[in-house]
């Protein structure tokens, strides 16, 4: 993992939601949705690819953990049926970067959190999120390559 603090952009996302435990299947079902609606249009090819992470799996109950599946989108966009719009807000963030099989995801968030804490800096109300560079099936290693962004 390399961490660093940057400035990350606003982005201003389509996306959509689902409740229930942290975890592949939950993710992988919110990402299929929104592809079937973003992919046709052109924003999977042009846009970022995010998921934001909208409770602490420590605190809140894991059927009640809030996931967005996310795409960013120009203003303007119109949502359609599950589909809703909103704005990651920019701002300082403390970036871990990762390459990671499938079944590191935990350990990666776990790592990202002893960085947070042995850094010197706290965790702002905003949301966390992974930023994505790829996607593991285009992979020769199957690897993820992405960020995670904590708000600080």
């Amino acid at each position: 993992m390399n961490a660093e603090v940057r400035e990350m952009p606003e982005y201003n996302v389509a996306y959509v939601r689902k409740i229930g435990p942290y975890g592949k299947t939950t993710c992988e079902q919110a990402f299929g949705e929104l592809s079937q609606w973003a992919g046709p249009k052109g924003y999977l090819a042009s846009g970022v690819m995010l998921a934001v992470y909208w409770d602490n799996p420590d605190v809140t109950l894991p059927e009640k953990c809030r996931v967005d599946a996310c795409v960013s989108v120009p203003q303007g966009t119109v949502p359609e049926g599950q589909i809703a719009l909103q704005t990651i807000k920019g701002g300082l963030y403390g970036v871990c970067h990762f390459e990671i099989q499938s079944d590191s995801f935990q350990q990666a968030w776990e790592d990202a959190f002893t960085w947070l804490v042995n850094s010197g800096y706290e965790c702002s109300d905003e949301p966390c999120y992974e930023l994505y560079h790829n996607d593991a099936a285009n992979h020769p290693e199957g690897k993820w390559i992405f960020d995670i962004c904590i708000p600080l």
